[in-house]
């Protein structure tokens, strides 16, 4: 499904990723969000936790966002950029996912068109996170192959792109 991330793949993602390094990442707090609850059910078939849906579709409709309890001190400002045919939006975060840091979100949102990515990015440091994600999207991937009412065709992805690691789930249509 990330077919039509085809040749723009690098320009995408690249742009996303230098506005998380340009945005001076997350802030510092003394112990990173854990992020499991909010999470949860992403890696498992691309399925969007309550909490996880309310702060992507306030991000989509606004640039702002929602968070659970004890989160928005390590949450920074959205960035977001708007291209031809899709918003590129960042969120920086101090966050911990299953263990592992994460650095921010992001979002693709298309502009009248069916382009739509959720994706967490991890911190480039963490040499462990591969043997945990990359499994979960393989298993993630069968699962939405599996399920009939996948109709627009989901899919999930892992890997590290212009250097930045990520888990990717794509709705795109």
């Amino acid at each position: 499904m990330l077919d039509w991330l085809g040749g723009a793949t690098d320009f995408m993602l690249g742009t996303a990723f230098s506005a998380l390094s340009l945005v001076g990442l997350a802030p510092e707090t003394d112990q990173p969000f854990v992020m499991d609850t909010m999470l949860a059910g992403l890696a498992e078939g691309c399925e969007m936790s309550p909490d996880l849906a309310v702060f992507r579709e306030q991000l989509v409709a606004d640039g702002s966002y929602i968070l659970p309890p004890g989160a928005a001190e390590h949450f920074v400002e959205a960035q977001i950029a708007v291209h031809d045919d899709y918003r590129e939006i960042v969120v920086p975060v101090d966050g911990v996912w299953q263990g592992h840091r994460v650095d921010g979100l992001l979002i693709l949102a298309g502009i009248d068109n069916g382009i739509s990515a959720f994706s967490v990015v991890f911190d480039a440091e963490d040499i462990g996170v591969a043997d945990t994600f990359a499994p979960l999207a393989v298993s993630s991937n069968q699962r939405m192959a599996d399920d009939p009412e996948n109709i627009v065709g989901a899919s999930a992805a892992f890997g590290t792109f212009q250097g930045r690691t990520q888990y990717i789930c794509d709705f795109s249509n």
